[in-house]
């Protein structure tokens, strides 16, 4: 697979996304969507398209969670303002 595909795939996402995405995060992903790619046995030149796809998702699935997150943590606040004194929540 050629590097310039792949630079080319997370410059897109970074494009779309409106930020850099850390080396880190680009390497980790990349390792998943080579490895998604072979269980599915789709060509490598599928490749571009799914590790730019990957990225995107992978900080869609962050925002995902953290709202989620938020919304347990404010669901503990409100228990534990509304119970009954004298109890542990």
């Amino acid at each position: 697979m050629s590097a310039d595909k792949l630079t080319e795939a997370r410059e897109a996402a970074e494009s779309s996304l409106g930020f850099k995405i850390p080396d880190v995060v680009a390497t980790s992903v990349l390792w998943y969507a080579r490895r998604k790619c072979e269980l599915a046995e789709q060509p490598e030149s599928y490749l571009p398209l799914l590790y730019e796809t990957e990225l995107t998702d992978y900080y869609m699935r962050l925002e995902i969670n953290q709202k989620g997150e938020k919304q347990r943590e404010q669901r503990i606040r409100e228990a534990r303002n509304s119970a009954v004194p004298g109890t542990d929540i």
